[in-house]
């Protein structure tokens, strides 16, 4: 399906949309994050080619669901602090019914770097991981759109995240 758009016509947050919030524009109404030249094409940029990213991604995505299946069903605090207000979190959204869920987690973003200062903590701290599913950013609870708004605009984003344990 095609990128929801904030502030577009048709239906906003509609089940199943992506949304890469770092690349759309809000209405007049809403604060927008600046646009820069790299917004999120970072994966390719490598030399790998698509095959190869392809490739790494599903490789991600088994890693992720291999781990999930050890676990199971339960939700957590996860709090970022992004450097500056510059710095993208660095994640893609699937907005569905009122609440996101990770699509991917890009490299170089405040998410990739609280997710390793998690990992070296002792004892580990919470990550954010492709199919958790954000229910809560900042006291937004219920409109995926606000949520995506909250994470542009504020520096310091607390999520209230389930992660849901991959049926056997």
């Amino acid at each position: 399906p095609p990128p929801a758009q904030l502030g577009a016509l048709g239906p906003m947050g509609a089940m199943g949309c992506k949304c890469s919030y770092e690349e759309e524009k809000a209405e007049d109404s809403m604060l927008a994050a600046p646009r820069t030249s790299d917004d999120q094409v970072l994966a390719l940029r490598d030399g790998a080619g698509a095959a190869g990213a392809n490739q790494d991604f599903k490789q991600s995505v088994a890693a992720v669901r291999q781990k999930q299946k050890a676990e199971p069903s339960r939700t957590f605090k996860y709090a970022i602090s992004k450097v500056g207000n510059d710095e993208k979190l660095g994640f893609d959204v699937r907005h569905i019914h009122g609440k996101l869920e990770v699509v991917q987690v890009f490299a170089g973003g405040a998410i990739e770097r609280t997710n390793k200062d998690a990992e070296g903590r002792t004892p580990k701290g919470e990550q954010l991981l492709m199919g958790d599913i954000i229910e809560r950013v900042n006291g937004n609870e219920g409109d995926d759109n606000q949520m995506v708004v909250e994470c542009r605009v504020k520096r310091d984003l607390a999520f209230r995240v389930t992660r849901v344990a991959a049926a056997s």
